[in-house]
């Protein structure tokens, strides 16, 4: 298969106000997969568990409630616990991804978590695991649609739309069935699949060295067939260190989903990057609303970005992550037709010629 040439650099960034300064090194590439990685000072002075973390130690139980959109989590330990939006739990009656970020304190307990079913037909215990609790969280939703179906629509019947466009798109790209025989409609066990795992391995590959160059890195910005699609900055560099994989393995997915070798495209440049931030960044009204006890999320949306940025309200005024989605193809509702949005396109402008 042909490889295009793909640039990433390094964006200098304050996690609490995107200024940026992307000097001309640095690349990684692979097929149509884009990365530019994120630099900068740590602005979150705390250590934090990821969800991840916290399941495999013990010290967390995330309880079923007997509502699909809707899960209790307790947090046993001594530490405070970081939950992504997006973040997938297998178990219980059905898999599940978490709607959005929430930071727990130590030892809270009977935590409310808005929650997603990303398995539409189960609702009882599968094989061995356990109907009540959920035994892992080694997945995060596998492209943007998703993402912004739960965080930003808040539709039930959107997720599982995206899902199952996902499975067959990736199916029809890979020609070879992703969708588990145990249970076809999980998103879980399809990120699982041997042949979906097999083809996300080969960008990871080619593209996890250019993590291991620097230091002091806060995440990354990700473009699939020229377009920009999502950007994550945490709070920390340990953080995101140990969140990165599972996030690089998500954009992996999502190009995996997009890819045609026949496609053609201009990738976006270094200056695309810092517009489509600094846009998401000052433009389109906030609103700001409180996700758990000590956790205040503040959205910003444009007609075409979404940025939230989640606030650990005991640890400093900087956001504990920023997750920036281009809206671009993706729908979200009558309100966002009709609408001449050609001078908000990032990069690209040749793209999809055949």
């Amino acid at each position: 298969m042909k490889l295009f040439a793909l640039f990433s650099s390094l964006l200098f960034l304050a996690a609490s106000a995107c200024s940026q300064a992307i000097p001309e090194n640095n690349s990684a590439s692979h097929k149509n997969l884009t990365i530019f990685l994120i630099k900068g000072k740590d602005k979150v002075n705390r250590s934090y568990s990821t969800l991840e973390e916290a399941m495999e130690r013990g010290e967390i139980v995330m309880h079923e409630t007997g509502d699909v959109n809707s899960l209790a989590v307790d947090n046993k330990s001594d530490k405070y616990i970081f939950i992504m939006a997006g973040d997938i739990v297998k178990g219980g009656k059905q898999d599940r991804t978490i709607a959005e970020d929430i930071v727990l304190k130590p030892k809270s307990k009977n935590i409310p978590l808005s929650s997603f079913c990303v398995e539409q037909s189960r609702w009882r215990q599968r094989g061995e695991e356990n109907e009540k609790d959920f035994s892992v969280s080694k997945k995060t939703l596998s492209n943007k649609n998703l993402k912004i179906a739960a965080r930003e629509n808040k539709s039930q019947q959107d997720v599982w739309s995206s899902v199952a466009e996902f499975q067959e798109t990736a199916s029809k790209n890979l020609q070879a069935e992703v969708r588990s025989k145990v249970s076809a409609s999980s998103l879980q066990l399809t990120l699982e699949s041997d042949t979906l795992k097999a083809a996300v391995k080969e960008y990871i590959d080619d593209l996890k060295p250019l993590f291991e160059k620097d230091k002091d890195i806060l995440g990354f910005a990700f473009c699939v067939n020229g377009k920009i699609s999502t950007v994550d900055i945490f709070g920390n560099a340990e953080l995101f260190g140990k969140l990165r994989d599972k996030l690089l393995e998500a954009a992996a997915n999502e190009a995996v989903y997009q890819y045609d070798k026949k496609l053609k495209f201009d990738v976006p440049t270094r200056a695309d990057i810092e517009q489509f931030i600094a846009r998401a960044e000052k433009e389109g009204e906030e609103t700001v609303r409180k996700t758990g006890e000590n956790t205040t999320e503040r959205k910003r949306k444009t007609i075409k970005t979404i940025m939230f940025s989640t606030f650990d309200v005991d640890a400093g005024t900087s956001p504990v992550h920023i997750s920036i989605y281009s809206t671009e193809d993706t729908n979200l509702g009558e309100n966002q037709k009709n609408i001449n949005q050609s001078q908000y396109r990032y990069g690209g402008f040749n793209r999809n010629s055949r």
